[in-house]
């Protein structure tokens, strides 16, 4: 699988950590298993871990992506931090969607200040 998905008990954070390269389907399936699980904890708290991903979706497909997100009806109480490499965001343009679609996403390449931006 490209994904997995587990929950930092001590922080209340749900981590979703993606690796090497995700169809859409299996970013949709994610949010959906992300949802499933965890919609109820309020807020919810998301940390996208992108610093492996290998990204292969058109920029339609992103935008497209990045909107369905922000219109989800199962995270709209999530706080979501994207974690990437310093250096490298292969997820900017799904995350520049869903923000400027009312997403509450903040981007980081320390998973410290991730954190912490989240318990916030």
């Amino acid at each position: 699988m490209s994904y997995v998905i587990h929950k930092d008990e001590a922080l209340g954070i749900v981590n979703v950590t993606y690796t090497g390269t995700v169809s859409l389907h299996n970013r949709m399936q994610a949010v959906e298993r992300v949802c499933r699980n965890y919609s109820h904890l309020k807020p919810l708290k998301i940390l996208v871990d992108v610093r492996e991903l290998i990204m292969d979706l058109s920029i339609e497909e992103q935008q497209a992506f990045g909107k369905h997100l922000a219109n989800h009806p199962g995270l709209t109480n999530a706080k979501v931090a994207v974690l990437h490499k310093s250096d490298f965001n292969p997820n900017v343009v799904i995350d520049n969607s869903a923000f400027s679609n009312g997403y509450m996403l903040a981007q980081f390449s320390s998973l410290t200040d991730a954190e912490k931006w989240l318990s916030e």
